[in-house]
């Protein structure tokens, strides 16, 4: 029995020293977790599981190691083994499943936030949240809309961090192969434990080429990024960072954050750097992104006081400091971490991990109302993934951004990605109607479109990139300018496209009517071009929904008016400006095609070279003397004569010049020489004064009728007046209307601004009418009736349905 006694004792000894051993390797262990050394902590747990490969607390940690280190198919094994242990933390399962939502396993990791939820009162709201964010990420793998590319200048370290300086691009990188500025070899390689900051532009297919280093000199500019510059390049604000190459940089990674501001020399050099006056001890600050106009600084911060992890802040320039941070509230901050704001003038992109995403972090995009951030778009899929999304920057006169993402197929181990969006990028191009030149400043409007205003920048452009199934009207104008409306439609082409809009300053501007000369209705939609006699440019604009038009000519000028409408006849002719006239321009009446003044029966349809001119052309045995179309409205008498004698037209134009349409009519046997319409009596004087001074001494002002056709001594019976329903309870309508207005005395509606746009409907209310538009066959013609009617003096115009005899609202 005592030669067994002495192997046992060394068998006990083995136990014990390995025991000893593992309990080293386990605090050496934990001591590097707990200093955010995850790689070399991988190593020491490793050494642990290998005496016992289902130590809980070894393969829970090791696994949140692999976790940081974004090695996510090595955490899982760990993982599953922890939580199969009863005893396992909570945390462990939520970090679980995030690993499962990463590696975009979303059943599986639903079921385990859904679990956690069940059993931990804890988790219980953060569990059901990444539950739903599962559901989101599979129902939600749409097409994309942006092309995503990785850029050629990425290395097997961590590069991340891109800012748009200018035309180039500043970013953040571990690599080791380039050297600074001012040095002939490049760092050693135990210098990547620190990042540079490097500046690159793009090649001619747009790639971000080989940078240089952005600061010279060793020892300059390291642990730099995330960092931002003013737009004109003369200020930077940048962030002071721990970062580890190769670990996510997520807050849970032991991120420690410091923002500081400087100037920017010629040399691109930073000088005068000072910190953010808001730093503090115990909390970090960064991500900065400047404003376009550099007076506001969104940041991330977690500091106290926030709704969660790392919230968005913004900070205002006041004199040479910064004001206190306000944060930008519920809405776009959330429990859990916001990072990388990036505020284009319009919207405020960012990246979340606690809204409803793929996993990881993702990016959003927020909106803005009545001053409050309050709605929040996930940026959708291609730009967002399972994996960390986030740093997005753009450049919308470009069409080029930039985000860093970890996602798998990429260089390194964060990698910047390259992104242009494939939705219809539209160019507004704002110039002076009568200069071309573009103006700055005009505002843009998209209220129509449930969106705000906007301003052109100093080349007189705005850009936008249009969302699918937009159809709206947006206002452009300026002070001192007269406003346009112009249309903009998803066409779906995921192309760029400019639209020109000119803008007729008030100064210059001249006003005209159109009419339909089949039925005196005003005509809308008709392009009017004014070209010059004498240096051969043109402007053109449209006429509105009554038919008015506003065009900019230039004083003591000959001017080619022509005016066109698909399925009109198009209508010619000279119109001469003078010094100090009246600025209008006499109405104008178009024919339909194929149809002729004195018949009812369509006449074949005419050649371009026989489109009617003859409305204001001169020469005896004119037709246009007798059978021309007369528009209602006022006129200057300046002949009469009986009916037996010969009237040529051409005997008294030259003598009326630009003063108007000279036209006869028959009226008690008699042929009176008339020069008109004007839309208003001051007008009709203005020129009846021109005229006595031209030597027609008894020249008139007299009211005109609506004439049809040929010239009848009774003026015709006016056109039927378009329908009005009259109807004592709303019980009685259907599908969606158009709410115009609601009114105690009707003599205050003008309805011939939209009775062309739907039938006109009328609701007593008490003492009050309820002025309706109905008879639509959808929802979207019914929309664009109420965008028509916006446009047209009712602003407050919308939807609404019957129900039950109530009139709601529609959203």
């Amino acid at each position: 029995m005592k030669i067994f006694k002495p192997l046992l004792s060394f068998t006990l000894l083995i136990f014990l020293s390995g025991s000893l051993l593992a309990q080293a390797s386990l605090k050496r262990a934990n001591k590097q977790y707990e200093l955010f050394a995850f790689a070399p902590a991988v190593e020491s747990y490793k050494e642990v599981l290998a005496k016992n490969s289902s130590h809980l607390e070894a393969n829970s940690k090791i696994a949140d190691c692999y976790r940081h280190l974004n090695e996510l198919d090595k955490a899982l094994p760990h993982y599953q083994a922890a939580v199969a242990d009863d005893a396992v933390e909570d945390i462990y399962r939520f970090q679980y499943g995030l690993t499962l939502q990463g590696l975009g396993r979303y059943d599986l990791a639903k079921n385990v936030f859904e679990n956690l939820a069940n059993r931990s009162e804890s988790f219980k709201i953060r569990a059901k949240q990444f539950a739903e964010a599962c559901e989101y990420a599979k129902n939600n793998q749409d097409t994309p809309r942006f092309k995503i590319t990785n850029e050629y200048a990425n290395t097997p370290f961590t590069d991340f961090a891109p800012a748009l300086y200018k035309e180039r691009v500043v970013y953040a990188s571990f690599r080791t192969d380039v050297r600074s500025r001012d040095s002939r070899s490049a760092p050693a390689m135990a210098d990547a434990t620190t990042n540079r900051l490097f500046i690159t532009q793009r090649d001619k297919n747009g790639y971000l080429e080989t940078p240089v280093t952005l600061h010279a000199g060793f020892g300059i500019g390291t642990n730099e990024g995330p960092l931002t510059y003013s737009s004109d390049g003369e200020w930077v604000v940048f962030t002071k960072n721990n970062y580890t190459d190769g670990v996510r940089q997520i807050p849970s990674s032991g991120i420690e954050l410091t923002l500081y501001t400087a100037q920017v020399n010629a040399n691109r050099d930073w000088t005068t750097a000072i910190p953010f006056p808001h730093n503090g001890t115990g909390f970090s600050n960064g991500y900065p992104n400047f404003s376009p106009d550099g007076k506001a600084l969104f940041f991330a911060s977690d500091r106290s006081g926030g709704y969660g992890g790392y919230d968005l802040y913004v900070s205002y320039r006041v004199g040479n400091t910064w004001s206190a941070p306000e944060n930008l509230g519920q809405a776009v901050n959330s429990v859990g971490n916001e990072i990388s704001p990036f505020f284009d003038g319009a919207s405020l992109y960012f990246s979340s991990d606690y809204h409803k995403g793929f996993g990881g972090f993702d990016i959003f995009r927020a909106e803005e109302s009545a001053g409050r951030w309050s709605t929040v778009y996930h940026a959708g899929a291609g730009l967002n993934t399972s994996s960390d999304d986030y740093d997005f920057s753009f450049d919308a006169g470009r069409n080029i951004g930039y985000f860093v993402s970890n996602r798998p197929g990429g260089k390194g181990k964060e990698d910047i990605y390259k992104v242009t969006k494939e939705t219809d990028n539209v160019v507004i191009k704002v110039t002076d109607s009568a200069t071309g030149q573009p103006l700055a400043d005009a505002k843009v409007d998209f209220s129509a479109c449930g969106d705000k205003a906007y301003q052109t920048n100093a080349n007189g452009v705005f850009n936008f990139q249009l969302l699918e199934n937009l159809n709206c009207n947006i206002s452009i104008g300026k002070e001192g300018y007269l406003s346009q409306q112009v249309a903009v439609t998803s066409l779906g082409l995921r192309q760029s496209r400019t639209l020109e809009v000119p803008l007729t300053n008030v100064g210059a501007a001249y006003q005209g009517k159109v009419f339909n000369g089949s039925n005196s209705f005003a005509l809308d939609e008709v392009k009017i071009i004014a070209t010059n006699s004498k240096n051969n440019e043109s402007n053109s604009t449209t006429s509105n929904g009554r038919g008015e038009y506003f065009i900019a000519l230039l004083p003591s000028s000959s001017y080619q008016l022509r005016y066109s409408k698909p399925g009109f006849q198009d209508l010619s002719f000279t119109f001469k400006t003078g010094d100090n006239d009246t600025k209008e321009i006499q109405n104008i009446e178009l024919l339909p095609v194929g149809y002729t003044a004195n018949s009812t029966k369509p006449a074949t349809v005419p050649t371009p070279a026989e489109t009617n001119t003859t409305a204001l052309s001169t020469g005896d045995n004119n037709p246009a003397s007798t059978t021309a179309a007369v528009t209602g409205g006022y006129a200057v008498q300046i002949a009469s004569l009986t009916n037996d004698k010969k009237v040529s037209l051409s005997d008294y134009e030259p003598k009326v010049g630009n003063e108007g349409r000279v036209y006869v009519v028959e009226e008690s046997g008699r042929k009176k020489v008339r020069v008109g319409t004007f839309n208003t009596k001051d007008a009709a004087a203005k020129a009846q004064a021109n005229l006595r001074a031209k030597g027609f001494t008894g020249a008139f002002t007299v009211e005109e009728v609506t004439r049809q056709g040929k010239v009848a001594a009774e003026p015709p019976k006016p056109p039927k007046e378009p329908s009005t329903t009259t109807t004592n309870s709303s019980t009685e309508l259907s599908g969606y209307l158009v709410r115009l207005a609601t009114l105690g005395n009707l003599k205050n509606f003008n309805r011939g601004t939209v009775d062309d746009i739907g039938e006109i409907t009328l609701v007593p209310k008490g003492n009050l009418t309820i002025i309706l538009l109905s008879g639509f066959e959808n929802k979207q013609s019914a929309e664009v009736a109420m965008n028509k009617a916006r446009n047209r003096g009712f602003p407050d115009a919308y939807l609404v349905t019957s129900e039950k005899g109530d009139l709601k609202k529609v959203q």
